[in-house]
């Protein structure tokens, strides 16, 4: 059988050769070439990517191989495998990039590539993609860039081959970022449902377990690193007055290509729609499309957002699907710098990399004031004693790290809440005193410190004035 489409296979050529003249370029070449003022040029190496099962490296290219995928409840016409390239260092800011794709495939099939950058204050931007040789424009101009691949099946489960992906990146706008980023971050009002699917992979590779903590969103636009936080919501629930907040790991429901958050000028599909309004909603509730999805389908609710189980049953006390608000936290220009997160709740952390170990009896759970982390923040009141909350974190290399710290602000919080590091030997490395009273509900940048191999630790300290409080959220390791 797989004879018989093997046969009908091509081998094409999305975008540009390389070299001048229009000889290909070497594939074993991975440094960057300045080939003209401003412009700078690059090849991939397919073995160092990261990405799902069903992607397999050959001798003859990287192969996309989905046969064993679990589908969606809603179902996917076209099947779509990620690989992601580690990110590199410019020599120049770009913010235009052009690929170029060797890849062998049949009808069906295809292949397309994301491109993003990271912006000053360590976050990044949203991804964009581009087909066939077209310049993409990206929200902002950097120079540390990541790449990613998106390889598409057709009907029957069958992907391309990649032989080479090269790109070339340029500045072309002279502002550092797009007009339509906002001030504060985005926040609509959209319908929900939850995703379910344990034992599934999600679109960046996450194999899901019960009572998870994530979203899907319909667009890879704003699709997070398995394990990653670089794209986050903020979901409440009116109902139960819940707030969480969490990360985007999955693609859906129903469409893929729907960055609906966006304004029509940058929006990848259906410009002609409201801004914070899904085109499932339009389909389904105004017959908009013909009252069809992306793939022809007619959606059975208007959901803008899929909620993974622990979020959607523990976080927010949701028992169906229902109308929730969501913030888009990276479109306010700030995001989330890629890192290990250590929760206040032992639930959602992964204790084999990091975990918080509470000394005393009075530190608290509370949801209290709107912008906690996840499912909950806690705090304790000043006093003369230590009685830490300790954020432990695994690095198995030492290695030069940045830590974050995320809490809730208010009148009553510490103006000096000291945050002391302490690496894997014992060395007290700092003692950072914050003001909690400002910055609340993102990440704030403690420092950066080199860390040996072992567990290593941040924590947080109650000694500060009576009267005042204290909160231990979250910490990020990056």
């Amino acid at each position: 059988m797989r004879a018989s489409w093997r046969s009908t296979l091509m081998t094409v050529m999305l975008g540009a050769v390389l070299a001048a003249g229009g000889a290909a370029a070497e594939p074993a070449q991975e440094q960057l070439q300045q080939v003209e003022a401003g412009s700078q040029r690059w090849t991939e190496d397919l073995s160092t990517g990261e990405g799902t099962g069903e992607l397999v490296r050959t001798r003859d290219g990287l192969l996309y191989e989905p046969y064993a995928v679990m589908r969606r409840p809603e179902g996917l016409n076209r099947l779509t495998g990620l690989y992601t390239f580690p990110a590199r260092t410019l020599a120049e800011p770009v913010d235009t990039f052009r690929p170029s794709v060797q890849a062998t495939m049949a009808l069906g099939m295809g292949v397309e590539v994301d491109v993003r950058v990271r912006v000053p204050g360590g976050a990044w931007s949203e991804w964009r993609t581009a087909r066939a040789g077209e310049a993409v424009r990206l929200p902002r101009a950097g120079t540390e860039v990541q790449v990613r691949l998106a390889l598409e099946a057709d009907e029957h489960g069958r992907g391309p081959r990649v032989q080479e992906v090269a790109l070339e990146g340029w500045r072309e706008g002279s502002g550092s970022e797009e007009e339509f980023q906002a001030l504060a971050a985005l926040s609509y009002r959209v319908f929900a449902t939850r995703e379910g699917l344990v034992g599934g992979t999600t679109a960046n590779g996450h194999v899901i377990k019960s009572n998870d903590r994530f979203v899907a969103l319909p667009s890879r636009r704003g699709l997070a690193s398995n394990g990653g936080s670089e794209y986050q919501v903020r979901v409440c629930y009116s109902k139960t007055s819940k707030c969480a907040t969490t990360s985007v790991w999955d693609v859906g429901p129903w469409n893929t290509k729907d960055d609906y958050w966006n304004p029509s000028s940058v929006r990848e599909s259906w410009k002609s729609l409201p801004q914070g309004k899904p085109e499932a909603q339009a389909a389904y509730q105004d017959g908009f499309n013909g009252g069809l999805d992306q793939f022809g389908r007619r959606p059975s609710n208007p959901a803008g957002i899929d909620i993974a189980d622990g979020t959607f049953w523990t976080d927010l006390g949701m028992t169906n699907n229902d109308w929730v608000d969501v913030t888009y936290l990276w479109t306010s220009g700030g995001g989330s710098p890629t890192g290990l997160v250590i929760d206040s709740n032992n639930a959602n952390n992964d204790q084999a990399k990091g975990y918080i170990q509470l000394a005393g009896t009075s530190w608290a759970s509370s949801t209290n004031v709107a912008g906690y982390y996840g499912s909950s923040y806690l705090v304790s009141p000043g006093a003369a004693v230590s009685e830490p909350a300790t954020f432990w974190f695994y690095l198995s290399a030492a290695g030069t790290k940045t830590v974050d710290a995320w809490w809730t602000a208010a009148t009553d919080r510490s103006t000096a809440a000291p945050f002391i590091v302490v690496n894997a030997a014992g060395t007290q490395l700092a003692n950072v005193k914050v003001n909690q009273q400002l910055n609340g509900a993102r990440w704030n940048t403690l420092g950066t410190w080199s860390f040996p191999a072992g567990w290593n630790k941040v924590q947080l300290s109650r000694w500060v004035t009576a009267g005042t409080y204290v909160v231990a959220d979250a910490i990020q390791v990056r």
